[in-house]
């Protein structure tokens, strides 16, 4: 049985009237979650096969979610960022059976294979007694090709969960806000199974991220002060939009918080920073999906900035030429359709551990690049410093055997008409101020100005913004990019 569901159990029989989570709509408290899981689990009897989860965040994907995972099937997230191509993939790949759904997702789920809405009713909470263990396919979306389908049991997600709660401390009297989509595997852990498995209360906020995409960035600092959670888990685009929130409306963070983790990509360290002096108490962490999703994070209190902190518990990590290798309980079972994986995870990732052993996470091995001159650079690490300022929603650096590298860039809501106006060389002196501190053969000497819509239509980014950097190297060739990059060939014409 999967832990979170014995603590379900548990505490539905020791506090069944305190709440579990809140979403827009309602609450639910332990006792009900149990019996609406118990209800729910009914639904799942005499059968097999795979069962997949389409819905909104809410109260709703929650009760699924628990259900599924205590039914002894294979559970299938179905992220709504999926094209419609990557999820007819999905289902045939895991030979999903149907597609538990909402009603805000029926008619698109209709789409990809038989579907249910998620049961309401209610049964006997005792009934979680007789949950089975089960697995999970959690599909990365990746740069390139169709998705792939990671397996995990109970197992390897309990050991997660359980080595999330310890890092960051976690108990009952926590107050967790959800704003990532649960599809995403650390959302699911943090906003849904760590908190149950200590007895805290989770908030859901399903809009909050859209918002912010849209230009709202209000919504997120609205969110926080509404809420005042003590422990929430963020994106560095959502981290952006907060920090930049309070810092036009004079705010300061919720004096509530402890912990706010960050992962999924590297933090710039002008946002860390920043976020620090408004109150906001940030913990880098990395992880992958193959490993459980988490595999270190900083501790609160002992944040050591430009680390993502030290591994969990259990896990024994460790380099091998320069690239970060896993080993331990959190490690996949392998890729849905492929021999089954035993043994070290070798990550694809580069990284070294600091004096002090905690982990710095450099970059994707495969996204190295080199110049023409033979000199490495490692793009995230520029990429992280210029989206760092407020002019920069996004830079993607790129020029795999050229001369010097080339920055694409998405201007940020502080940019004004800046990267299309002005001359080149005041364009690339803003762009190496940035980058203070960086080799001169790290950066940029031209650039393009773009939009995110604009890189996906050109195929540049994967349906959930991924950069797909063999496609932006093979587009840097074409006489389109030629005729748009903006170059600065020479220092001499850069202004002083």
């Amino acid at each position: 049985m999967a832990e979170v569901i014995e603590a379900l159990r548990h505490g539905a029989a020791h506090w069944p009237a305190r709440i579990a989570f809140r979403d827009d709509a309602g609450e639910v408290s332990y006792g009900a979650l149990a019996r609406r899981v118990t209800g729910a689990m009914e639904t799942l009897r005499g059968g097999n096969a795979p069962v997949g989860l389409m819905a909104e965040n809410g109260i709703g994907w929650v009760v699924a979610d628990l259900a599924v995972t205590a039914s002894g099937r294979r559970f299938v997230p179905l992220p709504p960022f999926f094209s419609d191509d990557q999820l007819f993939h999905v289902v045939r790949d895991s030979g999903l059976g149907f597609i538990l759904a909402d009603d805000a997702s029926l008619e698109r789920a209709a789409r990809f294979a038989p579907v249910s809405l998620i049961p309401e009713r209610e049964g006997d909470a005792a009934a979680l007694a007789d949950a089975l263990p089960g697995e999970r396919i959690i599909y990365t979306s990746g740069s390139t090709g169709q998705p792939k389908g990671v397996r995990l049991g109970d197992a390897q997600l309990d050991h997660v969960s359980r080595g999330l709660a310890a890092a960051i401390s976690a108990t009952e009297k926590d107050s967790y806000l959800s704003v990532l989509p649960f599809p995403l595997l650390l959302e699911e852990l943090c906003g849904i199974h760590v908190p149950v498995m200590v007895g805290g209360v989770s908030t859901i906020r399903k809009d909050v991220a859209a918002e912010c995409a849209t230009g709202n960035l209000d919504a997120i600092r609205h969110a926080f002060d509404e809420t005042q959670p003590s422990v929430s888990v963020l994106v560095p685009e959502l981290l952006r939009a907060w920090v930049g929130s309070l810092i036009l409306s004079s705010a300061q963070a919720p004096a509530s918080l402890r912990v706010v983790a960050v992962g999924g990509a590297p933090v710039p360290p002008q946002v860390l920073d920043a976020a620090d002096h408004l109150g906001i108490p940030c913990l880098e962490g990395y992880g992958l999906s193959e490993c459980g999703s988490v595999v270190a994070v900083n501790r609160p209190g002992k944040a050591a900035p430009g680390t993502v902190g030290q591994p969990l518990d259990g896990l024994t990590v460790t380099i091998s030429g320069g690239e970060i290798v896993v080993e331990g309980p959190s490690v996949m079972s392998g890729y849905v359709g492929r021999a089954a994986h035993e043994g070290p995870w070798h990550t694809g990732d580069l990284g070294h551990f600091d004096e002090a052993g905690n982990l710095v996470v450099e970059g994707r091995k495969d996204a190295m690049l080199v110049t023409s001159y033979g000199r490495n650079v490692q793009p995230e690490w520029i990429e992280a410093r210029l989206q760092g300022d407020p002019r920069i929603l996004r830079a993607t650096l790129a020029g795999h055997g050229q001369t010097w590298p080339t920055a694409l860039v998405v201007p940020g809501a502080f940019a004004g008409d800046f990267f299309t106006t002005a001359r080149p060389g005041q364009v690339l002196s803003a762009l190496h101020e940035i980058c203070s501190g960086v080799p001169d053969y790290a950066l940029p000497r031209s650039y393009i100005a773009t939009t995110n819509a604009e890189m996906q239509a050109l195929g540049l980014t994967s349906p959930n913004g991924r950069v797909r950097r063999r496609a932006v190297e093979a587009w840097l060739r074409t006489a389109d990019a030629r005729s748009r990059s903006r170059t600065a060939l020479v220092p001499e014409e850069f202004p002083k």
